[in-house]
């Protein structure tokens, strides 16, 4: 019956082009590829939408909720998620500056910082991966290079703790990292407060938050804009 819908509804919809000169015929098992790079992706800007739209408390419900015992799939997702993984390591080592705790450290001691890809860093990331075991936490808003013992969200063995990561959490936290990728969600924060505070219905509350959120998207851009040599590391 879904099946039918696909083809009935949607591939009309789509106006997909023909598949060796016949019709493309839409089954639910084509979609598990998009499926996984959609949940392994580590920007989850859509997938928060998608939890909205399904009334899931947390998105780490809406993570792993239609997975089960598909171990195929669970598969596609881990291969996505370490391609991820590989993706933002390159973005941290190559970019001339970058924000947060753990990406002032990385940057630091990168051998490729400001240079453009080549099969050194490649090799380069291979080998931290295979070192470390490094594990890069779901964070829209930056990188979250995850180590338990230095969670301030106080996540899990394996990850971030879906409830209690917040940007404002982040923001201190020893293994957040940011680039210029997520520049217009720290602009977009300091706007949006800097806006609140101009109403005058707002409590004395609200205001102390909005203001704490001002200064700390304020202490990422600076970062970002003035290089790692500030005086926010600890």
């Amino acid at each position: 019956m879904v099946n039918v819908r696909l083809n009935e509804r949607l591939a009309p919809f789509l106006a997909l082009p023909d598949h060796q000169g016949d019709t493309w015929r839409l089954t639910t098992y084509q979609g598990r590829k998009t499926f996984s790079r959609f949940i392994g992706r580590r920007d989850r800007t859509g997938l928060t939408a998608l939890q909205r739209h399904l009334g899931h408390v947390h998105r780490a419900m809406t993570d792993r909720a239609y997975v089960g015992t598909d171990f195929e799939l669970a598969e596609l997702i881990d291969e996505q998620a370490a391609d991820e993984t590989r993706k933002a390591l390159e973005d941290l080592l190559l970019a001339p500056w970058v924000a947060g705790k753990a990406g002032v450290m990385l940057s630091e001691r990168s051998p490729f910082r400001g240079r453009t890809h080549s099969g050194e860093v490649d090799a380069y990331i291979t080998e931290i991966l295979a070192e470390t075991d490094m594990r890069l936490g779901v964070c829209d808003w930056g990188y979250c290079l995850y180590r338990r013992e230095t969670s301030a969200c106080l996540g899990g063995e394996r990850e971030p703790n879906p409830v209690l990561r917040t940007q404002s959490t982040c923001s201190t936290c020893a293994n957040f990292a940011v680039t210029e990728k997520h520049r217009p969600v720290w602009e977009a924060r300091l706007e949006r407060n800097t806006a609140l505070l101009q109403r005058d219905d707002l409590d004395v509350e609200s205001s102390a938050l909005a203001e704490a959120r001002i200064q700390e998207s304020r202490r990422i851009l600076d970062q970002l804009n003035e290089g790692n040599a500030d005086g926010t590391r600890s």
